[in-house]
C-alpha cells in the first residue's frame, strides 16, 4: 500500500506499507473483528512511521488496538510467510504420526487427542487428513524456502521443504491406500471396473492443483 503526504506535485512524499492479510472487498470488513490481529509492517522513517500512524487510525476504527501490531517491512512480510509454515508443519507432522500408528497399534485420533491436552501443544491443526490444500499454505512455504536459499542458509530451506514433501507423500499415499482399497472390495464381489470418466474432473477448493 502506497500513501502520499503533502500537496502534490511539490513537497510529495511517496510511502510503502505492508499489510499481509488486507482485503479490498468492503464486505470482508466485518471478518476483521474477529481476527486475533492485524499486522501492519512500514519503514523504519518518519515518513514510514507516519504511514503506520494513519493506517493503524483507520483500523482502529472498528478493532481493538491491542489486536494491531505494527513491524518494520520486512517483518510483516516473514510473519505472514511463518504463520502459514507453522501452521502447515503441524498437518504434516500428524500426517508423518499417522504414518508410525498405521504399523504399530496406536490410534493417531487418541495421540492427538493426547497430546493436544498439552498446553504447549493444543489440539488446533492435529487432525490427520489427506494433507493441507487450496495455495496458500504451498505458496508460503515455498516462498520461504526461496528465502532460505537466496541467503545461503541451505539446512533451513531443506527443512521447509520438507513439509511440503511430506504433504505431497501423505496425498499420494491416500490415493494408493483408496485405490487399494476400491479394487480389493471390487474383486471380493466380482466387480470390474469397464470405463473411466470422459471428462476431467475439476479440482476443488481443499485439493491442491497439481
Amino acid at each position: 500500500m502506497h500513501l502520499q503526504f503533502g500537496q502534490p506535485p511539490r513537497a510529495c512524499i511517496s510511502t510503502l506499507c505492508r499489510i499481509p492479510n488486507f482485503s479490498p472487498r468492503a464486505r470482508r470488513c466485518a471478518t476483521w473483528r474477529i481476527r486475533n490481529r492485524v499486522l501492519i509492517g512500514g519503514r523504519a522513517t518518519p515518513s514510514g512511521q507516519k504511514a503506520i500512524e494513519v493506517i493503524v487510525n483507520i483500523y482502529a476504527q472498528w478493532v481493538p488496538r491491542e489486536r494491531i501490531v505494527t513491524t518494520n517491512l520486512w517483518s510483516s512480510e516473514l510473519s505472514k510467510l511463518v504463520a502459514n509454515a507453522f501452521l502447515a508443519q503441524r498437518v504434516s507432522s500428524i500426517n508423518a504420526i499417522s504414518m508410525l500408528c498405521e504399523k504399530t497399534e496406536a490410534d493417531v485420533d487418541e495421540v492427538a487427542r493426547a497430546i493436544g491436552l498439552d498446553s504447549r501443544i493444543t489440539p488446533r491443526f492435529l487432525r490427520a487428513s489427506i494433507g493441507f490444500g487450496g495455495s496458500c499454505f504451498r505458496k508460503d512455504i515455498l516462498n520461504l524456502v526461496y528465502l532460505c536459499e537466496h541467503y545461503g542458509l541451505y539446512e533451513a530451506a531443506a527443512y521447509w521443504e520438507q513439509v511440503v514433501r511430506m504433504n505431497e507423500h501423505q496425498q499420494r499415499r491416500f490415493v494408493l491406500n483408496m485405490v487399494s482399497a476400491m479394487f480389493t472390495a471390487s474383486q471380493a464381489n466380482g466387480l470390474r471396473c469397464l470405463a473411466r470418466p470422459s471428462k476431467r474432473i475439476r479440482a476443488t477448493r481443499g485439493i491442491r492443483r497439481r
